[in-house]
């Protein structure tokens, strides 16, 4: 591995150099405080340690926010000023690894010869895949089953363990209360540029596909059920959505619950261990159990400490 100062230019053309005369070509990525002369670091926005960060850590190439205000501590490295260190460090390590991927897919893997799969994939060991289509740009690691009519898009990351379009948690109770499988007979949907963790479940529809839009994250123990639709730019973090959910864009729902049926709006934040058992409107933020907004929250938590000292 080997990067230029022009590769990073044309990774990000906004970018400020200072001292390029002293960049020393990359060859590894560490942190800041491991980092060697062949580092690429960087010290996130706003850092109140700076100049500290700039003067004790061995790396040359550095990424920050702006200049520190003592010049002697940059005067032998090569700065890289940016507005968001941490984004375009990211997209420099990305790009980097993405370079590296032997595509292909393991003589292990197990796919129907009516699949449509992309030229350039990884289809990794013990793969399973149905009568599906896989985009281009996809990984698909280790053990993971895809069923039958799932469609998935570009650049699609997969980790291992996940199942992808198995039935969905569907039942009707007949005459003697004995609950009788309802037909699962939707997909699943999966949009570009969505990661899903390991151990991630996602379930069919039952009349319809359940669906994941465009850059959504997924993260690990998650599970998606049957008729979920979730939007565009989501974080979805180890957390359980129940049948039929639907999720605007741009939500942050840290591991929670959510009722079925129940709608969460755009631009969201669900706190972490919240039960949504109500609709919850777009821009707001929410917490507890069951999740409030949470300025509604934080009077319910004032009251229940007066309540205590009271007794």
């Amino acid at each position: 591995m080997q990067i230029t100062l022009n590769d990073i230019i044309i990774i990000e053309k906004e970018i400020i150099i200072i001292n390029d005369n002293y960049f020393k070509t990359i060859k590894s990525f560490r942190p800041i405080q491991d980092a060697d002369s062949d580092s690429l670091v960087f010290i996130v926005a706003n850092s109140l340690h700076r100049d500290d960060l700039i003067k004790n850590t061995k790396a040359i190439t550095i990424i920050c926010d702006g200049l520190p205000q003592n010049a002697d501590v940059y005067k032998n490295k090569c700065l890289i000023l940016s507005e968001n260190p941490k984004l375009l460090y990211a997209r420099i390590v990305n790009k980097t690894l993405e370079k590296q991927i032997e595509w292909g897919i393991h003589p292990t893997a197990v796919i129907h010869p009516e699949a449509k799969i992309a030229q350039k994939v990884k289809i990794g060991p013990y793969v399973t895949i149905g009568n599906s289509i896989i985009g281009e740009g996809t990984i698909i690691h280790p053990n993971v089953a895809i069923y039958d009519n799932v469609r998935i898009g570009k650049n699609v990351i997969i980790d291992s363990g996940t199942v992808i379009g198995a039935s969905g948690f569907g039942y009707v109770r007949d005459e003697n209360n004995i609950p009788v499988s309802f037909p699962q007979l939707g997909g699943v949907v999966i949009g570009d540029n969505v990661e899903i963790g390991a151990n991630v479940c996602i379930d069919r529809g039952a009349l319809q596909d359940t669906i994941i839009g465009n850059n959504t994250k997924i993260d690990n123990f998650s599970q998606i059920s049957h008729n979920d639709i979730v939007g565009e730019n989501n974080y979805i973090i180890g957390s359980v959505l129940s049948g039929s959910v639907t999720v605007g864009n741009n939500c942050w729902i840290a591991p929670s619950r959510v009722m079925n049926k129940k709608h969460i709006g755009d631009n969201v934040t669900v706190g972490f261990g919240s039960n949504v058992i109500n609709n919850l409107e777009s821009n707001k933020t929410y917490l507890g159990n069951p999740a409030v907004e949470i300025d509604r929250y934080t009077k319910i938590q004032l009251l229940l400490k007066k309540l205590i000292k009271k007794k």
